[in-house]
């Protein structure tokens, strides 16, 4: 009797495990193939969809899928080079992983059987326009090309959800290489290649402001978990133009610590609210320390925090301790934190506008600063 449970026992554990990892392949279709417009969550068990419900975006962007029944459900590819490389079944048919859930999106991992490794990128709350308006601007950032920005390669219109599919960066976000990789006893990274990050962030955001000039904000969404880091750790921006299409009610709830106080206290976006985020996130990189953190303390924001400490001491206080340094890394990290301040003024009428911002960070360079000037108000 004993041996006949065991054998029972053992089967069903199998059968377990079996479906478990047949699973984790169905995340993507549960993703496309929902078809209540009022269930928002992502469907695992695969279970029998509609067609019917699926809504079809057709125009002149190149659209490519699988005809299922009475109606067929595509992907609008904003990128001739990639519409061969595959479809929406091919996304049906792939193995997918969780990588991150925020307030608004939430991103899988798809490993094509036949083409590239794709990330799917699923946004609820993306109601601000309608159908036309959207896709006028998914066009727009198709033609967006810069080796600091994520390119968008396609994307799937559903009135109560949208997907949008990039290539998958292997080796992750600047959050968790900045705040992760600690817990785990990885090496931080060094100096050298912060200050490398910082500049290529800010050649992105110029880009963004250049072919955008129409968008109050044109990225909108800067924060260290939007800015992936290529095999040679150059960094590449993504997330960005997405406020025209974003429900305007879910808004406040975005990156809140990021937010500039103008926006927190007012809701009023300025051409200078991406410059606030962009001096946040050049002080977390310079300190190590999540801005998260002082939300709750008795600083506003970690610039009010760097602010109340004398210059003179932000080497033995402020600046991230695990990162390896060179021989001027204390001038460069102080010139820096000095333009990230001018960035986070409170006043928006003296705070930095970007030009000036990335003009500045740009002459941070490898070379010996003169220690009167390093401890300067300047």
């Amino acid at each position: 009797m004993f041996v006949i449970a065991a054998v029972i026992l053992f089967v069903l554990i199998r059968r377990r495990k079996k479906a478990e990892q047949q699973e984790s392949g169905r995340v993507v279709v549960g993703v496309v193939a929902n078809t209540s417009s009022r269930d928002s969550t992502v469907q695992k068990k695969g279970s029998s969809s509609s067609p019917n419900d699926i809504s079809d975006d057709q125009g002149s962007i190149r659209s490519r899928g699988t005809s299922t029944g009475t109606r067929s459900m595509r992907l609008s590819f904003v990128r001739e080079e990639v519409s061969e490389q595959f479809d929406l079944q091919d996304l049906l048919r792939a193995s997918a992983e969780i990588l991150g859930s925020g307030c608004y999106s939430s991103s899988y991992k798809a490993a094509l059987l036949t083409g590239p490794t794709v990330v799917v990128k699923r946004f609820k709350q993306m109601n601000n326009v309608d159908r036309q308006e959207f896709r006028e601007h998914m066009r727009r950032l198709g033609r967006l090309n810069h080796p600091n920005l994520l390119p968008l390669l396609a994307y799937y219109y559903k009135r109560d959800e949208k997907l949008f599919i990039t290539d998958y960066v292997r080796n992750g976000s600047l959050a968790i290489r900045l705040h992760g990789y600690q817990a785990i006893g990885k090496e931080s990274l060094d100096w050298p290649t912060r200050l490398k990050i910082v500049k290529g962030v800010a050649k992105g955001i110029e880009y963004l402001y250049k072919e955008m000039p129409n968008l109050i904000a044109p990225h909108g969404h800067l924060k260290s978990s939007n800015v992936l880091l290529s095999e040679s750790l150059e960094p590449i921006l993504t997330d960005y133009g997405l406020v025209p299409v974003i429900n305007q009610d879910i808004a406040p709830e975005i990156m809140v610590i990021y937010k500039s106080p103008e926006y927190l206290q007012q809701g009023r976006v300025t051409k200078k609210t991406d410059v606030w985020s962009f001096g946040i996130l050049i002080l977390e990189i310079v300190t190590g320390k999540f801005p998260a953190n002082f939300i709750q303390g008795s600083e506003l924001s970690l610039a009010n925090w760097l602010e109340s400490i004398a210059p003179e001491a932000w080497s033995n206080e402020v600046f991230d301790k695990d990162m390896a340094l060179t021989s001027n890394s204390e001038g460069e990290m102080i010139k820096l934190s000095k333009i990230a301040l001018g960035c986070c003024d409170m006043d928006v009428d003296k705070r930095l506008d970007l030009k000036e911002a990335v003009s500045r960070i740009q002459e941070v360079q490898e070379d010996t600063i003169n220690e009167d000037d390093m401890y300067s108000s300047s």
